[in-house]
């Protein structure tokens, strides 16, 4: 038998991989994932994988706000600085300069849109998942929004109406996650 996560050869069938902490039934790969049972992490792991740095509230009107002001280029920059805000748990996750650094290269901006907000919504909904709360972002209508905000005849459409709303939902699971970590340090 193998682990799933790390691939060791086990000679057994624990409930943990020695080498890696994680039940050999469980990979990692999943960890985003809705159906991703978080009992199968360890302490150690869960309060690893739980320490993101969202510690101080923004305004959702200042941040729509802005977003109209400087036409999406302030989102772009804020949240992809969010990407460096939450610990590394998968191989292929990015902190801030590869988020907005390859949004600059053209063409692959095209496929980077999807993997810079795909990775955040998936990212912030299980640290909301970890701090016991209800994953709030619609991974499907971030979906939808960069789709339609590809198809030039209707991209207003996504700028003006779906992005604000997927805004609205991002950064108010960060402002959730950081009253919960403000909360749980009082404590």
């Amino acid at each position: 038998m193998f682990c799933r996560n790390c691939g060791k050869e086990l000679e057994r069938s624990p409930d943990i991989c020695p080498s890696c902490g994680v039940s050999p039934m469980t990979s990692i790969g999943d960890v985003y994932k809705p159906h991703f049972e978080l009992i199968s992490l360890s302490d150690e792991q869960r309060r690893a994988f739980a320490r993101h740095e969202f510690t101080l509230t923004f305004s959702i009107d200042a941040v729509i706000g802005m977003h109209f002001i400087t036409l999406g280029l302030f989102t772009l920059i804020y949240f992809g600085l969010k990407h460096s805000q939450l610990p590394i748990i998968r191989h292929d996750d990015f902190g801030a300069r590869r988020a907005i650094g390859f949004m600059f290269i053209p063409f692959f901006n095209l496929y980077w849109q999807f993997r810079f907000w795909l990775r955040l919504v998936d990212r912030v909904n299980f640290q909301s998942r970890l701090a016991g709360l209800r994953p709030t972002i619609s991974r499907g209508l971030m979906l939808a929004t960069i789709i339609v905000g590809l198809i030039p005849a209707v991209n207003a459409a996504a700028l003006l109406v779906m992005y604000p709303i997927c805004i609205v939902q991002i950064q108010r699971a960060c402002n959730e996650l950081a009253e919960a970590s403000l909360e749980s340090s009082t404590f």
